[in-house]
């Protein structure tokens, strides 16, 4: 058995503190670094775009896309602007389509 005097406790609180903030300090030169910046930013840039974008007049797009699909009624396709999520939510459920897809479909036309 061993007696460890204060001065003994001491020296390992600081050394542990020391190797915390060693590692924290790692931790963020790796997290933080260039190359991992740029890594983060292609991968946003890799992400679908889950915004509505739609260019050009709602009436011609809403025909060429009744003609597509048969199944769409006029109150299906009843687009107020700022709620596009509304118009999407109305697709997904006739088409059976996930709202990436449906997204991507309405702005593609």
């Amino acid at each position: 058995m061993t007696c460890e005097t204060p001065k003994n406790k001491t020296g390992k609180v600081l050394l542990t503190a020391l190797a915390g903030a060693g590692v924290g300090a790692l931790a963020g030169i790796l997290l933080y670094s260039q190359k991992s910046i740029e890594r983060r930013r292609k991968f946003r840039n890799l992400r679908v775009d889950h915004r509505l974008h739609l260019r050009g007049d709602w009436d011609q797009l809403k025909t060429k896309l009744q003609h597509a699909y048969t199944q769409l009624t006029n109150e299906d396709l009843t687009y107020v602007e700022g709620k596009g999520h509304e118009l999407v939510g109305r697709l997904q459920a006739k088409l059976g389509m996930r709202k990436r897809q449906v997204v991507k479909m309405l702005n593609a036309l």
